[in-house]
């Protein structure tokens, strides 16, 4: 399995050149060289909302230059962490509905486009569907109040292949308080 390497700032800084139309550097050659060798790691993206609400196909290449499949190959992103985000208005059961649509709407890029992007819920996965020359997608809930207080609804998204959640987002729940809410209140 390629290693994992922080070097992503340094490749962005040297493949300016190329972003101008000049041609490649020995310092470019040198990052491609070392990016062939590296595991490229997005540890959050927010597309899932543009793909339920806007309709927006990642498969094809954006428009407005968000993220997509083909851009995520082309900066050499094999598994990026797509958060189901749900604005922390939504509450109770309605939170947990539309965590479910965000699921939903990436079941169908999975489907969509099988030879292109899985679902990873493991490091296991991870090797082999990025050994597949595929996107190994990871999932992720971006709040505590997505699970309506009920620690069965958390074991629910872990079977349907979230592997992760933050105790908050921007507001306080009935069991973790947020950094950022000011109003010391729960949702």
């Amino acid at each position: 399995m390629k290693t994992v390497h922080w070097l992503f700032a340094m490749s962005l800084l040297l493949m300016l050149p190329i972003a101008r139309g000049q041609t490649a550097s020995p310092e470019m050659e040198a990052v491609k060289r070392i990016q062939a060798n590296v595991l490229g790691v997005d540890a959050h993206n927010d597309t899932v909302q543009r793909i339920l609400i806007e309709n927006v196909d990642i498969g094809q290449h954006l428009t407005d230059g968000a993220l997509d499949l083909p851009r995520l190959r082309e900066g050499g992103m094999h598994v990026p962490f797509f958060a189901l985000w749900v604005p922390s208005y939504y509450h109770g059961a309605e939170a947990v509905r539309r965590t479910l649509d965000l699921r939903d709407a990436m079941q169908r890029v999975f489907d969509k486009y099988p030879d292109q992007i899985e679902l990873a819920t493991s490091a296991h996965d991870v090797e082999r569907i990025e050994g597949e020359k595929k996107i190994a997608a990871i999932l992720t809930a971006e709040g505590g109040h997505q699970i309506d207080d009920d620690l069965a609804v958390l074991r629910m998204y872990r079977r349907m292949g979230i592997l992760s959640m933050t105790l908050t987002h921007t507001r306080n729940n009935h069991w973790a308080d947020s950094s950022t809410d000011a109003s010391n209140t729960t949702v």
